[in-house]
């Protein structure tokens, strides 16, 4: 069962979100149960725990943001769409690092194409993995738990969101080709793949994830990391 939060001050825009996610579950026949709140002090006093969040921005009391900030102290990487009337509370969404937007009034055909994004890139891609060699063992590796991928001195390694770091005998360019395929993979240097999903803020010569982990952005590929970080923040 998908379990589903709606937290929004207005009755008919609360009505309008549970009515359409409703309607996204029950056509592709996955089972899901809403549970709506009026306000974030409602929602966080029932201490329950969601596989996805719709917070509207701007409540009285306390805000959209807010209640997501007070979440993230409950849970590590809960999955939160924010229900907005402007874009420009993306720029804050960074901080609590949001899966999506959807802009006020909700309309069907754009709730959808976020949801599409959001389902594929936080859940479906939970499940997707590649087959990789550690020490002559054939293994699943699970993507969600990469942070990069490393080439040094014609060896590559992977390096998990842990900490833990291995290597494998896959060449970089082959392992590129086959990480094209997940948006989430980025090349930000010639010798690094980072995982966006990891990534906590871009400097202005690197990545900074977490556990404190960085990796290097090269000149060369600095233009389209930018813009691949901030199109993957603002969607």
């Amino acid at each position: 069962m998908f379990q589903i939060a709606v937290c929004d001050d207005n009755a008919a825009e609360r009505s309008r979100l549970d009515e359409y996610a409703s309607a996204y579950f029950s056509l592709r026949n996955i089972p899901a149960e809403i549970d709506t709140y009026e306000s974030g002090t409602q929602f966080l006093s029932a201490e329950k725990s969601y596989d996805l969040y719709f917070f509207d921005v701007i409540m009285p009391q306390l805000s959209g943001m807010e209640t997501a900030r007070a979440l993230r102290q409950r849970e590590d990487e809960p999955v939160i769409i924010f229900v907005t009337s402007s874009l420009e509370s993306a720029v804050e969404g960074y901080s609590v690092c949001a899966a999506g937007f959807v802009l006020k009034p909700i309309q069907a055909p754009a709730f959808e194409e976020t949801m599409n994004r959001v389902f594929r890139e936080r859940f479906e891609s939970c499940t997707a993995s590649i087959r990789i060699v550690h020490n002559r063992v054939p293994l699943e590796l699970r993507l969600e738990k990469v942070a990069y991928f490393e080439s040094r001195l014609h060896q590559v390694y992977v390096t998990l969101c842990s900490g833990e770091r291995f290597p494998i005998t896959q060449k970089f360019r082959d392992l590129e080709c086959i990480l094209s395929g997940y948006s989430q993979f980025l090349r930000c240097h010639q010798s690094y793949l980072v995982n966006l999903n990891c990534v906590e803020q871009m400097g202005t010569d690197s990545f900074l994830l977490y556990q404190s982990m960085v990796v290097p952005i090269s000149r060369t590929y600095y233009k389209q990391s930018k813009m691949a970080y901030y199109r993957r923040r603002l969607r």
